[in-house]
């Protein structure tokens, strides 16, 4: 077989260990989403911002050779406590635990890297960060495996949500910052303002043609992840052209749901409308959790139509079949439940304003929105104030708010009783 690291795996992933952190308090779930990004920011970043799409896991013809290790070339390179530490502590032996059965001649002793003892004392823990360095500069200095550095819109819309909600979650402004410059690579290479038009793929300076409803779903659930992180009113106002862009090219007014390409595009037999969440979501189940996330955060009862519709397309499949649309019963659970809003008064200078949205953030509340007191926000939030020069939470179910407050741990304590 012949594995690749793709980005929309990797965003998928770090996500996914977000919420585990959030809901189980343990750092090592942290970790890995620590782990997952820096490997993204690291290797598969372009300097302008955008992220590639993905990177093979054979190097000089031989699968896994950059990234796996033989005991020998391990203890060659370490001393023999970090050794000790970092063979343990992965799980290394002589045999190796990986080999490439398609090749005739394969690699002996290889070892994929795993976490196998993960019990350490302080001591060991600085062993092994010490040892992790060094065999990092070592594997640089590898043939590195071929990189797929083409930008796609969606998947970069997946990563750039897992960036700006793990810089809030985890206390990251990189990773904020990375997730800024991201969309502003998409918003300057891929978004053409005149005409309101998304398209699909950039590489070396040239865009295609093409318009897909994958790209504004996900790039729109993307963007509404950094507003949720950022409370920047003009990554609302951005959500808002997006969402304006998707009913425009896609929505299906007479039965509902959105196709997976515009009308226009002339090399169609015929057009679909994705429906099943395999290995990325449905076009049509990111969509719907996009629509009702805006809904609820600018009062638009149309938006919110939109996806309501998707959703009673796709009923009956959802009652048969519920497996094969994972995310769009996500989308269906936030819509059927009761959604509690945390507004954060104050511009972005404001006072106290940053350890208010980190501790909004880091309750694992999945029918939580947050938004802040500027437009295009909801009226009812514009009219929420901050108090004395410093920024202010409120906590509202439909439009009646908690008492505010200004501090994190009030905050975190009113939204949790909010959400049980």
């Amino acid at each position: 077989p012949h594995f690749e690291k793709m980005l929309y795996d990797n965003a998928q992933l770090a996500q996914l260990y977000l919420d585990a952190f959030l809901v189980s308090g343990e750092p090592r779930y942290a970790a890995v989403v620590g782990d997952i990004l820096e490997y993204v920011r690291r290797d598969m970043t372009l300097p302008e911002g955008g992220f590639c799409s993905a990177e093979d896991a054979d190097s000089e013809g031989k699968e896994g050779k950059f990234y796996c290790w033989t005991l020998a070339e391990m203890q060659a390179l370490l001393p023999p406590n970090q050794f000790a530490v970092a063979a343990r502590y992965y799980g290394v032996t002589a045999e190796g635990n990986f080999v490439d059965h398609s090749d005739p001649h394969p690699l002996p002793g290889q070892n994929v890297l795993h976490v196998a003892d993960p019990n350490l004392g302080p001591a060991e823990t600085e062993l092994l960060r010490a040892a992790q360095q060094t065999l990092l500069a070592a594997r640089a200095r590898r043939v590195r495996p071929l990189r797929d550095d083409k930008v796609l819109t969606s998947w970069n819309g997946l990563m750039l949500g897992a960036f700006a909600r793990a810089g809030v979650v985890l206390g990251e402004p990189t990773y904020l910052a990375t997730a800024e410059r991201a969309l502003a690579f998409l918003q300057s290479r891929l978004w053409d303002t005149a005409t309101a038009s998304l398209y699909h793929r950039w590489r070396e300076g040239e865009r295609d043609s093409t318009q897909l409803l994958e790209d504004h779903a996900f790039l729109l659930c993307g963007v509404l992840d950094l507003y949720e992180a950022a409370v920047d009113p003009q990554h609302l106002a951005f959500a808002l052209q997006l969402a304006e862009a998707l009913r425009a090219r896609f929505h299906d007014p007479a039965h509902g749901g959105f196709w997976q390409a515009p009308s226009q595009t002339g090399d169609l037999i015929l057009r679909v409308k994705d429906a099943y969440d395999g290995a990325e979501p449905a076009g049509n189940s990111a969509a719907a959790m996009g629509l009702l996330r805006l809904a609820e955060m600018t009062g638009r009862a149309d938006l919110r139509e939109l996806a309501e519709g998707t959703l009673r397309l796709f009923a009956e499949r959802l009652r048969r079949l519920p497996e094969a649309l994972p995310a769009m019963l996500a989308a269906l659970d936030f819509h059927q439940s009761g959604r509690v809003r945390v507004v954060i008064a104050g511009n972005r200078d404001a006072t106290g304003r940053a350890d208010l949205l980190a501790a909004a953030h880091r309750v694992f509340a999945p029918h939580r929105i947050v938004l802040g007191n500027q437009p295009p926000a909801e009226a009812f939030a514009t009219t929420l104030p901050a108090r004395d020069g410093r920024a202010t939470a409120y906590v509202c179910v439909g439009t009646t708010c908690r008492p505010p407050t200004q501090n994190p741990a009030e905050l975190a304590a009113t939204l949790r009783a909010a959400c049980a």
